[in-house]
């Protein structure tokens, strides 16, 4: 029978302990086993083909989402890595489905102390693992005014203003980012046009 998670229960969930993952199908396995013991009915996961993030969660699709690339690439260099984004995405599913919460908040943080990832972030840095052949240069970047610290690339003009983005900070880290952040324009200047020189007279 499956098990659910209710409204107001405490403990840890007893989730599959992951094996030495060989492949990307031990991963979706893994993930479907722990989708099954918690539920909510009717999510399933599935790869996509983001590269400048690990994971999302889809609620109207009811669908996590693992990017393909991130997978690859971390398979045998960081499975802890892997294995906790699928909580991470699991816990959004849970949220919104008991809470219908959306975002990084209580509820979220509530099922990821459940699913064992108590100091799980909202946001994690990693590095570039794209394929080669899609890699670009970015054209933005989002950064901190005062310390230069860049938070995040853009490959094409963020639809931002500055008075909106003056209110803005970074999830988790509100005090050190609000009111700091800036888009900083990483293109190449263009050539200056030199004037034609006049004939003589």
């Amino acid at each position: 029978m499956r098990r659910r998670l209710k409204d107001g229960e405490t403990g840890l969930v007893l989730l599959p302990e992951p094996r030495e993952w060989g492949s990307l199908a031990d991963v979706e396995a893994y993930a479907h086993s722990c989708i099954d013991i918690c539920g909510p009915e009717g999510w399933r996961m599935q790869w996509d083909r983001a590269v400048r993030r690990l994971g999302c969660c889809k609620i109207h699709q009811r669908v996590i989402s693992i990017s393909r690339y991130f997978a690859e690439s971390y398979l045998h260099r960081d499975p802890e890595l892997i294995r906790r984004t699928v909580l991470h995405e699991l816990a959004h599913a849970l949220a919104w489905e008991y809470y219908r919460e959306r975002n990084h908040g209580e509820a979220w943080h509530h099922f990821c102390c459940q699913l064992g990832i108590p100091d799980e972030r909202s946001v994690c840095k990693c590095e570039d693992f794209s394929p080669a052949e899609r890699r670009r240069e970015p054209l933005f970047a989002l950064c901190n005014k005062e310390t230069g610290e860049v938070y995040r690339y853009y490959y094409r003009s963020p639809r931002i203003t500055p008075r909106k983005l003056s209110r803005c900070y970074i999830p988790g880290q509100k005090t050190a980012t609000y009111g700091k952040l800036q888009i900083v324009d990483l293109r190449p200047p263009a050539p200056s046009s030199l004037p034609e020189s006049e004939s003589e007279r």
